[in-house]
């Protein structure tokens, strides 16, 4: 053959990664170009340090149109005979839509070598999702699938009163413009107007809705509840199952907009879990680190042995010191005579990881407590200390240990810096969603969320604390604090925006 790469035609399904097939996912890990048409697949493609895969859209931009069938199909072919692995994600299943058919018939055309990759049926999702079944022993013994979009221009062959006259519970994706012509033939085949219909749109996320009338009174339903764009449609006796086996948007959380602020080290449980519990979950923009002039960090290495103690603030100031360790030639066994102490559990992890174990635990993990705790011992009083953290807390945390009688060398390695642009896009997310709750996890996620948010969304969101660290830092900036475990704990605080914002509950 002449070409000397590959095309595989990837079918996303509804563009939700938990739905795209294992194969899919390992194709996207080892290709050199990914060749996509809609936005939503952008979350699919796996992110590179090196650069690879290529990104190609051919969706629609702005005022652009979506590039033609025969421009892609020519994209395709020319990347393959690159000698390249090139993944063209297809929404649904490649070939239950004539698009997919068309540009793979055309690779054969170029004698380019593809495979075809299944994909979830995207009516099937939207009915699953909505808790509709399509087959029922008593109320449907076949399903039709159809597409509204080529129904929806003048002169379309797609003959609704012969599907309408099978009987069967119809599927129809991207049925919005279609929908008065769906309706005139189901009319003409007698079928009767109060037949159930449903309206499903966003299936799957957390912004799904969908709305139930019957045949007759759909298209004013969607208008009074304001759907429409890429609608999936469902006709037929079956739908009023879904008052029964409705699921993912019975969720407790569903339709609550929760904004999770979390260090870039901290864990992603409860964003998961609110998201398991149905909750549209806006991550804030996690700082990244800024080094610092390091020139007295490796000064303090060469002279590691006159230092009695080491503390780390965090886990960034871990992975510093201990890069410049290495580098310096040393290892562990030049800590071997210090005693090690850290603010909070995912820096001890850090040192853990490393084979170094602290010496010091306090019963709250943020920096108060470990001044407490490092003040009452009595081998602190004229011992030499090395701090090593960000620019912001280096000075403070330093005079208080000095207080305590240390001798104190504080040292900023780094500096928490956010993005502009990660910044102006997450207060464009927050004037959209209108977020009913932040739950910050830490002082720094707090800190972070309160110069990314800006200050008609520090003032207008309660929030949810993680621990007393994190409270005062919120409400030092004014932020109403509605929410604050006893104790800190990831399932005391998911439990508890449960019961604040949860479906069916008092508090709610």
């Amino acid at each position: 053959m002449a070409a000397q790469g590959i095309v595989f035609v990837v079918g996303a399904g509804p563009d939700l990664a938990a739905l795209l097939t294992v194969r899919g996912k390992e194709l996207l890990a080892t290709a050199d170009a990914v060749v996509y048409e809609r936005r939503a697949q952008r979350s699919l493609i796996p992110r590179s340090l090196v650069g690879s895969p290529k990104r190609f859209f051919v969706g629609a931009r702005g005022t652009t149109r979506r590039a033609s069938r025969g421009d892609i199909a020519q994209l395709l072919v020319t990347l393959a005979r690159r000698e390249m692995r090139v993944v063209y994600l297809v929404h649904g299943d490649p070939l239950a839509v004539g698009r997919g058919t068309e540009i793979i018939t055309a690779l054969h055309d170029a004698t380019v070598a593809f495979e075809i990759v299944p994909g979830v049926n995207v009516g099937n999702a939207a009915a699953t999702y909505a808790g509709i079944p399509l087959l029922s022993r008593t109320m449907s013994s076949a399903t039709v699938f159809a597409s509204g979009y080529d129904a929806a221009h003048a002169g379309s062959d797609t003959d609704w009163t012969a599907i309408a006259r099978t009987g069967a519970t119809v599927v129809v994706s991207n049925a919005f413009r279609a929908l008065p012509a769906i309706t005139a033939g189901f009319v003409v085949a007698g079928v009767p107007g109060e037949i159930p219909a449903a309206a499903i749109v966003n299936a799957g996320r957390t912004s799904q809705r969908t709305v139930v009338a019957t045949l007759g009174t759909i298209a004013d339903a969607m208008t009074k509840a304001g759907i429409k764009g890429a609608v999936t449609l469902v006709i037929g006796w079956t739908v009023l199952l879904r008052d029964e086996l409705t699921w993912f948007d019975a969720r407790p959380l569903f339709g609550a907009r929760i904004v999770v602020a979390r260090s870039r080290y901290g864990p992603r449980a409860v964003a998961d879990r609110l998201r398991d519990l149905g909750a549209l979950v806006i991550e804030a923009p996690q700082a990244q680190v800024a080094r610092l002039d390091l020139s007295e960090l490796r000064d303090a290495i060469e002279q590691l042995a006159q230092y009695e103690w080491l503390v780390f603030a965090s886990p960034d100031a871990v992975s510093i010191f201990w890069e410049n360790l290495i580098s310096s030639g040393r290892d562990t066994r030049s800590l071997a005579s210090l005693k090690i102490a850290c603010v909070d559990p995912s820096t001890a992890g850090a040192l853990l990881d490393r084979g170094i174990t602290v010496d010091v635990l306090q019963e709250k993990f943020e920096a108060v407590a470990l001044i407490d705790a490092l003040s009452e011992r009595p081998d602190i009083p004229g011992a030499a200390l090395l701090y090593l953290s960000d620019d912001s807390t280096a000075g403070p945390f330093g005079r208080d240990l000095e207080q305590a009688g240390a001798s104190v060398t504080a040292l900023s390695l780094y500096r928490d810096v956010l993005a502009d642009k990660s910044c102006e896009k997450f207060r464009r997310t927050l004037s959209e969603h209108h977020a009913n709750l932040v739950v910050a996890l830490s002082a720094a996620a707090a800190e972070a969320y309160l110069r990314a948010a800006g200050e008609h969304a520090v003032g207008s969101i309660p929030a949810a604390a993680y621990d007393g660290a994190t409270s005062t830092a919120l409400r030092e900036a004014g932020v109403e604090i509605v929410i604050e475990p006893s104790q800190p704990n990831a399932d005391n605080l998911v439990e508890s925006v449960l019961l604040r914002l949860g479906r069916n509950h008092p508090a709610a």
